[in-house]
């Protein structure tokens, strides 16, 4: 979580754990106080059972089938991860992040997007890419240009999608061999 938070939304690790806080402990959505992720000081890799059933349940209906691996993906821990607790997750998949946005603070929402994408994505299908090398050789010279093309976005459909146009647009044209 610190380090997403860091690299994805530049939350110094001491706002991250703060603003996990507010939103463990619980955020009025007008209908008294919610608490929307679980406890966040874990890095277990772990799901609930309960919870990769509702996450699947949302792929299948909102992205469709060809998101939804056949069975639930599991990951395994590091060898010194705290598996006291299951990993930092929305309690609910079904709240979204547009449905909390109005009763959230700016960071607050920042955060809660961050949680509830990584948590959904973790159980979607991977994406599939073409890679593409070219091999230029010029006398004592090896050029090399790499590329791929995002031939299904599977779980990368909930990155930012900045994020994405860029691993799109790295193309290397097909050449025959022995092109000068």
């Amino acid at each position: 979580l610190q380090q997403d938070a860091a690299n994805k939304i530049n939350f110094r690790t001491r706002k991250t754990m703060m603003v996990a806080q507010q939103l463990y402990e619980g955020i009025n959505l007008g209908s008294g106080a919610q608490g929307l992720i679980t406890y966040m000081r874990t890095d277990s890799v772990h799901l609930a059972s309960v919870a990769v059933a509702e996450i699947r349940n949302y792929i299948g209906e909102v992205y469709g089938d060809a998101y939804l691996p056949k069975k639930p993906n599991v990951y395994s821990s590091r060898k010194n991860a705290q598996e006291a607790h299951e990993a930092i997750r929305p309690t609910s998949v079904m709240r979204t992040p547009d449905e909390v946005a109005p009763y959230l603070e700016r960071d607050q929402l920042r955060l809660y997007r961050l949680i509830w994408e990584r948590t959904v994505s973790c159980q979607m299908a991977p994406s599939v890419s073409e890679v593409t090398t070219l091999i230029i050789n010029g006398g004592p010279y090896e050029l090399r240009a790499s590329g791929s093309v995002v031939k299904f976005d599977g779980f990368l459909t909930l990155m930012d999608k900045k994020e994405l146009a860029g691993e799109k647009t790295k193309k290397v044209p097909h050449l025959k061999e022995g092109t000068p």
